[in-house]
C-alpha cells in the first residue's frame, strides 16, 4: 500500500518562505566570506580603497587596461570620409567608459530604434505594477502599419497580452505593435524616459512639432547609446525588469552587426531600416566575456537612385568583425 502525503496551502507557503530565507541566509554569507576576503587582502596590502570604485575588487584588471588607439585610428581611417555613405559609428567599452565616435556630430533617422524608448515605457508600467506582461490590449485600425510585421492582419478588436507586444516590438521590429503600445501610454510617461536620460531638447522638439507633421527625431549615434548603456546599469527599469528587457532583445534576428560576431557571443541589440531616407542602423551590447561593450553605428547612402542594401549590409558585418576581434584579442 502506498501512502501520500498531503501538504496544505498555508502549509506550502510557510515551507516557500523557508526556502527562500534559507538561500538568503546562504547568499549573505556567500557575500559576507567574499567581502571578507578581498578586505583582508587590501588590509594586508595597505589598501583601504575608500576612494576608488567597489567593483575594482572584484575585476579582472587586465580588462581595465586596453588601448584602443589603433582601433580608433583604423575607423576613422577607414570610414570617417567617404563619398558614397556616411557612417556614423560610436563604441563604448563598459568596464572602463573608454569611447571611440567617428562622425559623432551626424544626426540619422533612427527608423525602428525608436522602437526601444517606447517599449522602455511601456516595461516601466510594468515594473511599477500599473500593467502586467499578461494584461492584454486591443487592435485598432488606427494601429495598423503594413510596413513591418504582421499583426495589421489581425482583425480589429483582437487582443495580445503586452508581453507578445513587446516581443513582437522588438524583435519583430512590427509597427503595429509599436503603435499599439504608444497609443496606450501617456505623453508623461513617454517624456519620463527621455527626461531621465538627460534628452529634454527631443522632448521640447515633439511639443513644437505640429500634428500634420512628421517628427524630426534624427539623433547621433552616440546619443543613441544612452538607451543601452540604461538599460545596462539598470538605472531607468530596475534589475528585474531590465534583464527581462535585454532577455527579448536578445532573441532579435542576427543580422548587419551580428554578421560580424560569432554566433555564441551574446549581442542584445535592435536594428532599424528608413528606406526614403536610404538609412540602416543597429545599436546593442557585445558581451565579450569581461569585456561587454555598446557599439551603435548608423549608415545612411549619399547618392543614386537605387538603394545598396548589400553593400550596407557588408559594411555592418565588416565593422562589427573589426571591433570584436579588436576587444576579444588577447592582451
Amino acid at each position: 500500500m502506498q501512502y501520500r502525503t498531503t501538504t496544505t496551502p498555508d502549509s506550502k507557503k510557510i515551507i516557500n518562505r523557508y526556502k527562500v530565507a534559507l538561500i538568503s541566509v546562504i547568499s549573505m554569507f556567500v557575500i559576507f566570506v567574499l567581502y571578507i576576503t578581498l578586505h583582508s587582502n587590501e588590509s594586508s596590502m595597505g589598501v583601504d580603497n575608500r576612494y576608488l570604485n567597489p567593483a575594482l575588487r572584484i575585476l579582472d584588471k587586465r580588462n581595465l587596461i586596453v588601448d584602443f588607439q589603433t582601433l580608433r585610428e583604423k575607423l576613422t581611417t577607414t570610414y570617417e570620409h567617404r563619398d558614397d555613405f556616411l557612417i556614423s559609428i560610436y563604441f563604448e567599452y563598459l568596464p572602463t567608459g573608454a569611447s571611440i565616435a567617428i562622425n559623432k556630430d551626424e544626426r540619422m533617422w533612427p527608423a525602428s530604434l525608436i522602437k526601444i524608448p517606447v517599449a522602455m515605457t511601456a516595461m516601466k508600467k510594468v515594473q511599477e505594477g500599473d500593467w502586467k506582461l499578461s494584461n492584454e490590449l486591443v487592435i485598432l485600425e488606427e494601429d495598423k502599419d503594413s510596413d513591418y510585421g504582421e499583426l495589421y492582419k489581425k482583425p480589429n478588436g483582437t487582443t495580445i497580452a503586452i508581453e507578445n507586444l513587446l516581443k513582437e516590438s522588438l524583435i519583430n521590429s512590427d509597427n503595429t505593435a509599436h503603435f499599439i503600445l504608444l497609443r496606450n501610454l501617456e505623453n508623461a510617461e513617454l517624456e519620463d524616459v527621455y527626461v531621465h536620460l538627460g534628452m529634454d531638447d527631443v522632448i521640447e522638439a515633439l511639443k513644437r512639432n505640429k500634428k500634420d507633421k512628421e517628427v524630426d527625431n534624427r539623433i547621433t549615434a552616440k546619443r543613441y547609446s544612452i538607451f543601452f548603456r540604461s538599460l545596462y546599469n539598470a538605472t531607468f527599469l530596475d534589475q528585474k525588469h531590465s534583464e527581462l528587457f535585454m532577455d527579448i532583445l536578445e532573441q532579435a534576428p542576427n543580422d548587419l552587426l551580428s554578421t560580424g560576431i560569432p554566433s555564441d557571443v551574446p549581442f542584445v541589440h535592435k536594428t532599424g531600416i528608413r528606406l526614403d531616407e536610404k538609412v540602416m542602423a543597429d545599436s546593442g551590447i557585445v558581451y565579450v566575456s569581461g569585456r561587454p561593450y555598446i557599439l551603435t553605428v548608423m549608415i545612411q547612402q549619399k547618392n543614386g537612385d537605387e538603394f545598396k542594401r548589400k553593400e550596407i549590409e557588408q559594411l555592418f558585418k565588416v565593422i562589427g568583425e573589426e571591433v570584436y576581434h579588436y576587444v576579444a584579442r588577447p592582451y
